[in-house]
């Protein structure tokens, strides 16, 4: 086969062009080595992070489920003596933010044996509207003593004779005003790491014939386990009288009542072996029981 002249000097071209051509490509190869060897990482990189980013912030942030920590609370493992952090960094029972009428208590620690006067201010103040959470504010069995000389006053041995000689007895005389009755606590002395606590509580109202109502009643109070199951209460002896002498038909006696129980009154019992050797027939003879 002959070649002229002009395919020979085509065939030189074409081949320096494929030369050229290969030498680009394994240059644009070798300078990307030498780049990946030289550049730092994070300059590399700068490319996917928008796309990173993207893809990062499409994902949810869960919220946190644990309680906030506190100053102090570190997680270092150091429990300061009557702190409320454990170690980990987290505060157990987080401060409640209740305003409480702006109450100033003698000792805001939450951190207690027994009860602590937040608590008990808010046992008190919840009361005012739902009148059921006394039974489980009050044990069941408690030692409950009523002082004074009227109607409701005495001892009572369990829950239930309270509330039904005593408690239910006043609050009927506000059912006509309900949403007018109100509880303030005063003052709160004593409890968290002591047994035994003092409250002085305001009740306030409007009765059922539409005479007001406002008192300061003291409870001196031993709690156990969240529950107080020793009470004492001092109250407005006059101020009680008054309101049940307006707001019942009767008092400690009525018809209705069956009288199985000796009630003398303030001047006591009498001598009953006395009166039962005077009882007798009328010609002499005695009972024989």
């Amino acid at each position: 086969m002959m070649w002229s002249p002009c395919s020979r000097v085509s065939l030189s071209l074409s081949l320096s062009l494929s030369l050229s051509l290969a030498s680009m490509v394994c240059f644009s190869y070798l300078l990307q080595a030498l780049m990946a060897i030289t550049l730092p990482a994070g300059i590399l990189s700068w490319g996917l992070l928008p796309f990173q980013s993207s893809r990062h912030q499409l994902q949810p942030v869960p919220q946190s489920q644990t309680p906030l920590d506190a100053p102090g609370c570190d997680g270092s493992g150091i429990v300061e003596p009557g702190g409320r952090c454990n170690g980990d960094g987290l505060v157990d029972s987080p401060p409640d933010h209740r305003d409480r009428e702006g109450f100033k208590f003698e000792n805001p620690s939450t951190d207690c044996k027994y009860v602590s006067q937040m608590h008990i201010w808010d046992s008190f103040k919840d009361l005012e509207k739902d009148m059921n959470k006394l039974f489980t504010l009050i044990h069941k069995n408690v030692s409950f003593t009523v002082v004074g000389h009227h109607p409701i006053a005495g001892h009572y041995n369990d829950l239930l004779h309270f509330y039904v000689n005593a408690l239910r007895r006043v609050s009927v005389l506000f059912l006509d005003h309900a949403d007018k009755f109100e509880i303030h606590p005063q003052a709160i002395h004593g409890g968290c790491n002591e047994r035994w606590s003092v409250q002085e509580v305001n009740f306030r109202g409007v009765m059922n014939s539409g005479d007001d109502f406002d008192i300061v009643n003291v409870w001196v109070t031993r709690w156990d386990r969240g529950q107080m199951v020793e009470i004492r209460t001092y109250i407005d002896s006059a101020r009680i009288m008054e309101a049940l002498h307006k707001n019942e038909i009767w008092w400690n006696g009525t018809t209705f009542r069956d009288n199985i129980h000796y009630m003398p009154g303030p001047a006591g019992m009498p001598d009953l072996k006395k009166l039962e050797d005077l009882m007798g027939y009328p010609d002499g003879r005695k009972y024989e029981d």
